[in-house]
């Protein structure tokens, strides 16, 4: 079995985001959110801690986001070098039918690509 996470490249994802065909989620940790200084245009922040602990069940994870539409592409993205919260969070959530996608390189990658960044409410 492929356990590699469904991944969306930051062109693709930008096209879908601007097409309003998306919905972004982001798992940047609070400890280094002053840091990170921004964050994709609309993203929902979504706690990594949550999303990392082992001891919680997927459907309660689920049920504790925010309210996301089955029609849209679900596109998760972190800070972390291994996108390790992102990664979970998009198996998560194709486990409940959502189209979900863990953006490649995370944020550093849409950083460097170029493409619009708005302040995070932590900077």
């Amino acid at each position: 079995m492929d356990v590699r996470p469904y991944r969306i490249d930051p062109a693709t994802a930008r096209q879908s985001i601007e097409a309003g065909e998306a919905v972004v989620l982001d798992l940047t940790s609070p400890l280094i959110g002053t840091a990170v200084r921004g964050r994709i245009p609309g993203a929902l922040w979504v706690s990594p801690r949550d999303i990392l602990d082992r001891n919680r069940h997927a459907a309660d994870l689920v049920s504790e986001l925010p309210d996301l539409p089955r029609d849209k592409t679900i596109i998760a993205y972190c800070t972390c070098p291994d996108e390790e919260a992102s990664a979970r969070l998009t198996r998560v959530l194709r486990r409940q039918g959502y189209d979900a996608w863990t953006l490649t390189g995370g944020l550093p990658a849409w950083r460097a690509a170029g493409y619009p960044m708005e302040t995070n409410q932590a900077a």
